[in-house]
């Protein structure tokens, strides 16, 4: 689906924040967030909507990501300016509200967004729910997945300390700073474990870093140093529970996911009171799970339908 409509929404502080829309120019409007935080959009973000005709899609390249520049910065990088982002650009492009598509960071982004401005958003349908929390990080770098494939980690990760999270986020910190080519076993092992149960050992081998991917891993680490105090000096639970979410959430998270655990999704259920969760057997974190993407697809055709 091609975009009929390209451009940068200037901030006041020096960033130029890429934009696209693709699908009716009168349709309903979706709002895309990606994930990471920092990975950009990618080529078939729009496939989530083959069968809706009528959905006017906006994608955004948040702060420092894709084609939004200037590329892999950290200067004024935080939720509150990626909210502050998504506002500006919906006032450019003259919408009053909208619904909001998003998976991992991209869901973080969405309640964060949701919470503070309630008014503009019909609907939530998320995927690979992440609070961007303490325990989903141990999970993801020190418990769960690093357990299932221990000797995976034990390689990419050879010689970096973690004998706690915070020592293992400082120790590639430094490595990214000093520009150390090994740093980039951060985006191998997210994609790697993304893929579990049916991991890609050969992406271990073949995968080569982008500029863009490079920048990923620096706002990832950017952020995950601030976890988990994502929000008004708050965790996002905190938040929600203070603000919380009335319109309709559909979430899906994968049984498997070992990016970030089930019960983050069971947790948003709870905190969401007019919110659906579906749990996919045999599915991690990634989109390429046949079931888990027919999830989200049937979800995002239930919230168009029934609300528009």
């Amino acid at each position: 689906m091609a975009a009929y409509d390209k451009g940068f929404y200037s901030t006041s502080d020096g960033h130029k924040i890429y934009y696209e829309q693709c699908g009716h120019p009168l349709g309903v409007p979706v709002l895309y967030l990606h994930g990471g935080p920092g990975a950009g959009l990618d080529d078939h973000y729009e496939s989530l909507f083959d069968n809706q005709k009528l959905v006017r899609i906006i994608g955004i390249d948040q702060r420092g990501s894709g084609k939004s520049k200037p590329l892999g910065s950290l200067e004024n990088n935080t939720i509150n300016h990626l909210i502050d982002d998504i506002e500006g650009i919906r006032q450019l492009l003259h919408i009053d509200s909208f619904y909001i598509y998003g998976g991992s960071w991209g869901s973080t982004l969405a309640l964060a967004y949701t919470a503070i401005h309630p008014k503009r958003v019909m609907g939530l349908n998320l995927w690979g729910i992440f609070f961007c929390n303490q325990n989903e990080l141990e999970w993801f770098f020190q418990t769960a997945a690093p357990t299932m494939y221990a000797d995976v980690f034990s390689i990419l990760h050879k010689n970096i300390p973690n004998k706690t999270l915070q020592q293992f986020l400082v120790a590639y910190k430094n490595m990214i700073n000093e520009g150390n080519q090994k740093s980039i076993n951060w985006l191998l092992w997210e994609s790697f474990a993304s893929e579990h149960p049916h991991p890609n050992y050969d992406e271990l081998y073949q995968w080569r870093a982008s500029k863009e991917a490079l920048a990923c891993i620096k706002i990832e680490n950017h952020y995950f140093l601030q976890s988990p105090r994502v929000i008004h000096n708050k965790s996002l639970e905190e938040f929600l529970s203070e603000h919380p979410i009335s319109c309709p959430v559909y979430i899906t998270h994968g049984r498997n996911d070992l990016v970030t655990p089930a019960i983050s999704a069971l947790q948003l259920h709870e905190l969401c009171i007019n919110s659906q969760l579906n749990i996919i057997d045999n599915c991690g974190h990634s989109l390429q799970h046949p079931d888990f993407k027919e999830s989200i697809i049937n979800f995002g055709n239930e919230l168009l339908t029934s609300t528009s």
